[in-house]
């Protein structure tokens, strides 16, 4: 089996989880469905295994050195990129492993083999077994290697209402740049709630750093919307979509589905 896949020539039947993670399998379909997901490769839970295997330390070989550079330089013109994990059992529909395994942004090209060995070790983290354990589940670790976005305002924005699950209201969070604060809890985010036909029901404009000003402007709320509700139906299930908008355009960073309204 391929140790590198790039997004776009993924086949339908590489598009496993068990091959290229749940998450590089979300944004791999959405990706080759025209969606604004960056550009980007995977390296498969076979290139992990093959060291896996072994118990000594990790050395890739020149020549997976020479393809990781290559697949870098087509996937980004820029010296950064973001490194993802990808884990076999991440974001399928009754389990997502939210915050379980490490992730990097704004790696140098020269740093990304690197990431990618924290990337495998986070599969051994505490948090990880303890969730396995739980759930019985063989944990296999594909990487995701993507053009860097920097962003703006991000965010991350529910299909359904999580909280109520309300599922005809669509709830948006922003902040400025990047969105990894808003994700690990450490900053408190805009809060919009869309309803039937994108109008805009509620706001909650929250301050950060010496901006009042609201993240998003309506347009951007509604076109967010628009963009989780056309993820909602291409999946047909409850989608969570973490979003970032970078020189204007809004991009899909991850896609998962929202596991407690199902």
């Amino acid at each position: 089996m391929p140790h590198f896949l790039v997004f776009k020539e993924i086949s339908d039947e590489q598009l496993t989880p068990d091959l290229i993670g749940g998450k590089a399998s979300s944004l791999t379909r959405l990706y080759q469905h025209n969606f604004p997901v960056p550009d980007g490769f995977v390296m498969t839970t076979d290139f992990f295994n093959s060291f896996s295997k072994e118990n000594k330390p990790i050395i890739f070989s020149n020549q997976d050195m020479k393809t990781i550079n290559q697949y870098i330089n087509d996937c980004s013109p820029r010296d950064l990129v973001a490194v993802r994990s990808s884990a076999s059992v991440e974001d399928s529909s009754n389990k997502s492993y939210a915050g379980q395994f490490d992730s990097f942004l704004n790696v140098k090209k020269d740093e990304v083999s690197e990431m990618v060995k924290k990337c495998w070790s986070s599969i051994r983290n505490i948090r990880a077994q303890r969730y396995a354990q739980v759930k019985n589940t063989d944990l296999k670790m594909a990487v995701i290697v993507q053009k860097m976005i920097t962003p703006e305002v991000s965010g991350v924005a529910f299909s359904a209402n999580p909280v109520n699950g309300d599922k005809d209201s669509i709830v948006i969070e922003a902040v400025l740049g990047s969105n990894e604060s808003l994700v690990q809890g450490a900053i408190t985010p805009d809060l919009y709630i869309v309803g039937e036909n994108f109008k805009i029901l509620d706001k909650k404009i929250v301050p950060q750093a010496g901006n009042h000003q609201q993240k998003l402007s309506d347009s951007q709320i509604s076109e967010v919307a628009r963009l989780v509700a056309d993820v909602r139906r291409f999946f047909n299930t409850e989608v969570d979509v973490e979003w970032a908008i970078e020189n204007g355009k809004l991009f899909i960073l991850q896609s998962r589905p929202i596991t407690a309204i199902q």
